[in-house]
């Protein structure tokens, strides 16, 4: 896989997760633009999540029918689109309209994170694919901290409207990247829209275990992330008492871990097995969730003992997404509704949990340990059933 290549795959995966962050420096704004109470402005994002999250499953059928070429400039003209509305909505004037905007957005946005699984998949060397991957998570990093740092700066010269005009940006990148990337599905299927071969075939992958636990065992990762975004503002202001500047400081030590993870995990791949390097990573993150739930058991005012842990987690889990995705998908036979099917699972995860945790008390410190505990739980559990269930030769 070329360097251009691995750059452009770099810009695809984190599509979404730019889109899902770059505005929310202007939430207050939004707020108080349309009327509405912050809780109800919050909606821009859960409607976000569930967009992106359905929108995986458009882009398997899609890629099978078109190629991957098309398929990326039509969820980037989809991205466009919804960006547009979402800047259209405030002449109008219409909070619902910036919703459905907001969704349309995510479901277009949503094609790079199956793309670029599916391009990992065909341009890389088998025994390469999980280091790229490890390298594409840097982007997960860097990129959604880049966005809000570019949407407050926006926003501190132009309104709220101003982050979606570089969305549309954003989604011309994609489009050109679409226009100049390889085409990597070379045998396309002409019936792979039809509604019954798509049921067919999401079944399939449904029924299939190193698809399904793959999912879930990025998903854990996944939703160690969400949840410290969500919980941990509450936590570091209401319970620790920190400045909002001195939470953009410490927050950089998450980030640290998770761009220094991704360089190690990329560096050992080419000496460890992916199962072995699996074992690393949820062993990291186990001694991480540990120190968190010493630390802000034993001192819950102490900045570092919710943000040192943290760094310790995202360095383990930066050993998991790269190497448990390459894992599930090296045995599928359709790379593409797979990839589809992996995305899904692991964004449903942080549907869910974000779901759940707009019903819980957020400012609760305990909160965080109990629910990091059942993430690292549920991450063993499926690392362990789906090395059983693949043959020992593949892993």
């Amino acid at each position: 896989m070329k360097t251009s290549q691995i750059l452009a795959t770099m810009l695809l995966i984190s599509f979404g997760s730019v889109g899902a962050v770059a505005f929310t420096p202007g939430l207050p704004q939004i707020a108080e633009y349309f009327g509405v109470s912050t809780n109800i402005t919050g909606f821009t994002v859960t409607w976000y999540l569930v967009g992106y999250t359905l929108g995986q499953l458009f882009y398997g059928p899609l890629t099978n029918y078109f190629g991957s070429r098309k398929t990326i400039i039509i969820g980037a003209i989809v991205e466009i689109i919804g960006a547009t509305g979402c800047i259209a909505s405030a002449p109008m004037h219409s909070f619902s309209i910036l919703l459905i905007s907001r969704t349309i957005m995510a479901i277009g946005a949503g094609s790079g994170l199956t793309l670029a699984f599916i391009l990992t998949s065909k341009l890389a060397d088998p025994d390469k694919n999980a280091r790229i991957i490890s390298l594409l998570t840097v982007s997960f990093a860097i990129t959604p901290g880049l966005a809000v740092f570019a949407g407050g700066v926006l926003l501190e010269y132009f309104n709220w409207t101003s982050s979606f005009y570089l969305m549309c940006i954003y989604g011309l990148l994609i489009l050109i990247i679409g226009i100049t990337l390889p085409e990597v599905i070379q045998d396309k299927n002409n019936n792979a829209l039809n509604p019954k071969i798509i049921a067919k075939n999401y079944l399939a992958q449904i029924k299939s275990l190193p698809v399904v636990l793959g999912g879930l065992l990025v998903g854990s990762g996944t939703c160690f992330v969400y949840t410290f975004a969500a919980l941990a503002p509450f936590i570091a202001m209401d319970i620790m008492h920190m400045s909002t500047a001195q939470y953009g400081i410490y927050n950089f030590i998450p980030v640290v871990g998770m761009i220094l993870g991704s360089l190690m995990a990329s560096a050992l791949g080419k000496t460890y097995s992916t199962t072995r390097m699996l074992k690393i990573g949820l062993t990291i993150a186990s001694l991480g969730v540990i120190a968190i739930v010493a630390g802000v058991g034993l001192f819950p005012q102490n900045h570092l003992s919710l943000f040192a842990p943290m760094f310790v987690i995202y360095i383990g889990f930066s050993f998991v997404f790269g190497n448990s995705s390459a894992l599930a998908l090296s045995k599928a036979s359709d790379k593409s509704n797979a990839s589809a099917m992996l995305s899904f699972v692991n964004m449903g995860s942080a549907v869910v949990i974000v779901t759940i945790l707009g019903f819980l008390n957020n400012s609760n410190i305990l909160l965080l340990p109990i629910l990091y505990i059942i993430f690292i739980i549920i991450g063993i559990i499926c690392f362990n059933i789906l090395v059983r269930h693949l043959k020992p030769g593949t892993i």
